[in-house]
């Protein structure tokens, strides 16, 4: 093992026993299709993973890849500090700490709850461990009614309960919540994560909903074509996105020209404001990113854009206003102020709070003439 500076050997043990999951490198081909290349993640024990991606980004692949489903071509991955797949190793996902929950929960239906819950656990204590996860994922009472006698958010929790019931070290989510209407979803993911943290279960959570993985998440991981483009707690990765596409797939998101005039930087909706010492880039394009809630809206003939469509949420519009250059924007406004399609508007950016700078696409870094983030 190689030492960390300034760590004692118990020190540096507990350090690299801390991460549960670690795959480096990992990459993985179907003839000349790149369904994962270079994934790289680790997870610490009792964090929630929420890996989220579009369709066909390799999301299931990676999981099935660590489930021991599906073997890698190369990279390395563990668990638990255990070399469980590499180019010349693979460990079965029998003999991998690894429980998995599919999105059909694959429970079986002439079984009691009970009877699932325990299934795959030896003799020896089943009884007691079968009525704690129960208890655990709130089913008490329940064990004695088939699956069919069950909402879909019970036989969640029942398939939950079964993959809970064996103490996997790592537990893997694959779009659990995608039979589940939205009412219920919003409900149940809520429960879900409630008890993986009272469990203190490591786990990897696969979704495409952008809304669900930053709330599931401890750390979010937004995958693009196979590679992983920015891992980071979730207000980070929503706030402060390390791409232009991080930043539009996590949530609406503009795009607006800068132009540095001395220290000022000015664009159509206004003056964009910085980090305190931010020095922008000197030969590439630079834009400011805005969400819907950056923008100031107010009617106005003297305005510089034009509302052409808006849409009602309850609590605000969402208006899309088309700036006199021909770039559309988008801005919410509370829901008192009603500006009809078709009316000139004054849009300004707001100056509460700095905004993000980008160039080529990636974010612009937020360090000062003094070194200072």
């Amino acid at each position: 093992m190689i030492g960390l500076p300034g760590l004692g050997r118990k020190r540096q043990e507990d350090v690299v026993s801390d991460i549960t999951l670690r795959c480096n490198g990992v990459s993985k081909t179907f003839g000349e299709s790149i369904a994962v290349e270079e994934f790289d993640i680790q997870v610490k024990r009792g964090q929630i993973l929420a890996l989220v991606g579009p369709s066909g980004c390799g999301k299931t692949t990676v999981l099935r890849m660590i489930a021991g489903l599906e073997p890698l071509d190369t990279g390395r991955i563990e668990i638990g500090g255990e070399l469980v797949a590499s180019s010349g190793r693979h460990v079965g996902p029998d003999k991998r700490s690894v429980g998995i929950v599919f999105q059909d929960y694959a429970l079986f239906p002439h079984m009691t709850v009970e009877a699932n819950v325990g299934y795959g656990l030896g003799r020896k204590g089943r009884g007691e461990r079968v009525e704690e996860v129960l208890a655990l994922v709130g089913l008490e009472g329940l064990g004695e009614r088939l699956p069919s006698e069950l909402s879909g958010g019970q036989q969640q929790r029942v398939a939950l309960a079964r993959t809970l019931a064996s103490k996997p070290d790592l537990l893997l989510l694959d779009e659990p919540f995608s039979n589940l209407d939205a009412g219920l979803r919003e409900r149940v993911r809520s429960e879900i994560r409630d008890i993986l943290k009272a469990a203190g279960t490591t786990t990897v959570f696969v979704t495409h909903d952008q809304q669900e993985a930053l709330f599931m998440g401890d750390l979010v991981a937004v995958q693009v074509d196979g590679r992983i483009e920015q891992v980071d707690v979730p207000e980070r990765v929503f706030h402060r996105p390390a791409t232009s596409y991080v930043a539009r797939f996590m949530g609406m998101a503009d795009f607006l020209p800068v132009e540095v005039l001395g220290t000022r930087l000015v664009t159509e909706a206004g003056p964009a404001r910085a980090v305190p010492g931010f020095v922008p880039p000197d030969a590439s394009p630079l834009f400011v990113m805005a969400r819907p809630d950056d923008f100031v809206l107010a009617p106005s003939e003297d305005g510089q854009g034009i509302v052409v469509d808006r849409v009602f949420q309850g609590w605000a519009y969402t208006y899309e206003v088309e700036l006199d250059s021909g770039l559309h924007i988008h801005c919410q406004m509370p829901h008192l102020l009603t500006i009809e399609v078709g009316q000139r508007v004054l849009v300004n950016l707001r100056r509460d709070h700095p905004q993000m700078f980008f160039s080529g696409g990636a974010a612009v870094p937020e360090v000062s003439r003094y070194g200072q983030t």
